[in-house]
């Protein structure tokens, strides 16, 4: 299995702190590894994707300085909707 990226990365560190019911849900390590590795894909193309999307809102001449900016918020979007998903109870106080 190929190592993960930042992203997958953080989202096995965020289940392992504050979803652990749902991370023993999915199986043995070999599977929960296959799992952050699909959701890490996922995540990389969906971020690229709606970047793309989000700076074809931004003027052309202005599209090169904003490129941070804007991958910083797809990032974000796309964060909140596949990684940083409802703790589960008792989890909340956790610190990762």
């Amino acid at each position: 299995m190929t190592q993960l990226s930042r992203h997958g990365r953080l989202a096995q560190q965020y289940w392992q702190t504050y979803r652990p019911q749902a991370l023993q849900e999915l199986g043995p390590p070999e599977r929960q590894q296959e799992f952050f590795h699909a959701l890490d894909l996922r995540v990389t193309e969906k971020i690229g994707t709606l970047t793309q999307e989000l700076l074809q809102q931004v003027p052309a001449g202005q599209r090169a300085a904003a490129r941070r900016t804007v991958r910083a918020q797809a990032q974000e979007i796309v964060y909140a909707e596949e990684i940083f998903l409802e703790k589960e109870p008792g989890t909340e106080h956790r610190e990762m």
